[in-house]
């Protein structure tokens, strides 16, 4: 919506919008002209209305009703030119739109419906051409991780440089496999990882059970599975749009997780690259602080509360895993 308002055909009319907020992040699938009060009927979701209002009803309750209607129908906005009809909107048409947070813009100056509709829609084609371009682009970069043969962490690394914003691999344990999350948050997302997890996940059924678009501050998430088995999820934290859609690039990243999952055959690849990560931040002191780091060993299923801490140096000859992980047990007994 906010677009819409800022194009020149739209300006033309001296546009004053009247309720705003959250509405005027809506997404307009199409441009709809109609003076009818019985328009709600013909929409499919997603369209904006552009309208005189002169077949519009004349009752208070009237109106109210007409403006849920086309709210329940998915309207994304209302455009409503006065002069031709209106002098002024009716208090209850503004009242009925705040109260069910759909945008309403008035348009002082008389404006060409078909100079403002050739714009809109030209506005939303190239929008699409430039969301199919940017899927293809996104395509192929992550076919290309895939076909280098790409670790899960490698492909979490890239997929969060490409949304910008925060990514994390769990497994189906809610452990943490993967992340690439900005040290300075570590602690505070981490700690209670898996009641995070799992109460993000149920905001997620829920928002799809009723067929709701997720939010600006929503965690994206998606499964990692192919030929029926599932490994884990998928999660993205709240971040920028993408001009392909942040679902559709959290997609593709799951896409070469699974597949690399299926070239590989390895049931413990995902357990080494944890560990590995691990311990290279570890070594590398990549972590912002103690806090930081037992939430992100906690998170991945190395609980420390409670428990006693050795540390094992190993130096010389190379040591096999298994003699390494013999060793570590016997310490813990």
């Amino acid at each position: 919506m906010r677009e819409v308002i800022a194009l020149d055909a739209v300006a033309h009319g001296v546009p004053e919008v009247l309720v705003a907020g959250d509405a005027l992040d809506a997404r307009v699938r199409w441009l709809h002209v109609s003076d009818s009060a019985g328009v709600a009927r013909l929409l499919d979701g997603g369209e904006l209305l552009l309208s005189t209002g002169s077949s519009w009803p004349a009752e208070p309750a009237d109106l109210r009703r007409f403006i849920d209607e086309l709210a329940d129908a998915g309207l994304s906005g209302l455009v409503l030119e006065l002069g031709t009809h209106y002098r002024y909107v009716p208090a209850v048409v503004v009242e009925a739109a705040a109260a069910r947070d759909l945008a309403l813009i008035v348009l002082h100056r008389e404006v060409k419906f078909v100079t403002v509709t050739e714009a809109v829609h030209s506005r939303i084609i190239t929008g699409q051409t430039d969301a199919l371009r940017a899927r293809d682009e996104v395509r192929e970069r992550f076919t290309a991780l895939v076909l280098r043969g790409s670790p899960a962490d490698f492909i979490v690394h890239q997929l969060a440089q490409t949304l910008g914003a925060p990514i994390v691999l769990e497994n189906l344990g809610y452990e943490v496999v993967a992340a690439e999350v900005p040290l300075a948050m570590e602690e505070e997302l981490f700690t209670e990882w898996e009641l995070r997890s799992r109460s993000a996940h149920r905001r997620s059924e829920q928002r799809r059970q009723r067929g709701a678009v997720a939010g600006a501050d929503d965690w994206l998430i998606i499964p990692v599975e192919a030929r029926g088995i599932r490994w884990g999820n998928l999660i993205a934290l709240p971040g920028p749009e993408h001009a392909a859609g942040r679902m559709a690039v959290l997609e593709q990243g799951a896409i070469a997780l699974a597949v690399g999952r299926l070239a590989d055959g390895d049931a413990d690849e995902w357990v080494r690259i944890g560990r590995r990560r691990l311990v290279d931040g570890l070594l590398a002191g990549r972590f912002a602080g103690v806090g930081g780091a037992a939430a992100r060993l906690e998170a991945a299923g190395l609980p420390l509360r409670g428990a006693k801490l050795y540390g094992l140096v190993v130096s010389g000859a190379p040591v096999a895993v298994e003699r390494a992980d013999a060793a570590a047990r016997a310490l813990r007994g």
